[in-house]
């Protein structure tokens, strides 16, 4: 089933029903496999919900998938994830898994994302930098302090 639709012409509202019906049983087999191609998708909505299935369901087995997919939403973040949709997911995935890695919650903290808005541009990050302080935080950074500091 995944298959086919991968192959094709893949429609995200597609994707995101595919993600409700494995939501149960996320853990599965086809679960697994549905949530590790989700997080390579193309629509950052869909990582976006990819992400928050896998930390929702605590599959640590998952966890580097999840990197990837942060580090390819970092790679003109303005044009693949708006809003910051999947960084935000990714992260707070990341962080319900103790996460332990503390570069992804350091790109996290100092992402700025300028995206337009009506009259001018707006930071839609801040709540990825939260995120990813507390992530900082719970690992006890040795260097957090310096880094909220500069962030906020």
């Amino acid at each position: 089933m995944w298959d086919d639709i991968c192959h094709s012409s893949q429609k995200l509202e597609e994707t995101l029903s595919i993600l409700a019906q494995i939501r149960q049983h996320p853990t599965s087999e086809e679960g697994i496999i549905i949530l590790r191609q989700s997080l390579k998708s193309k629509y950052s909505i869909a990582v976006a919900q990819a992400a928050k299935i896998v930390g929702e369901s605590t599959i640590t087995e998952l966890v580097s998938d999840l990197v990837e997919a942060f580090a390819r939403m970092m790679v003109k973040p303005a044009q693949v994830d708006q809003n910051c949709l999947a960084k935000k997911e990714i992260a707070q995935a990341l962080y319900h898994l103790e996460y332990s890695d503390e570069n992804l919650f350091l790109q996290g903290v100092r992402h700025i994302q300028m995206e337009p808005v009506w009259g001018g541009v707006e930071d839609t990050a801040a709540h990825l930098r939260g995120i990813c302080a507390l992530g900082l935080v719970r690992m006890n950074y040795s260097d957090v302090m310096n880094e909220l500091s500069v962030t906020f």
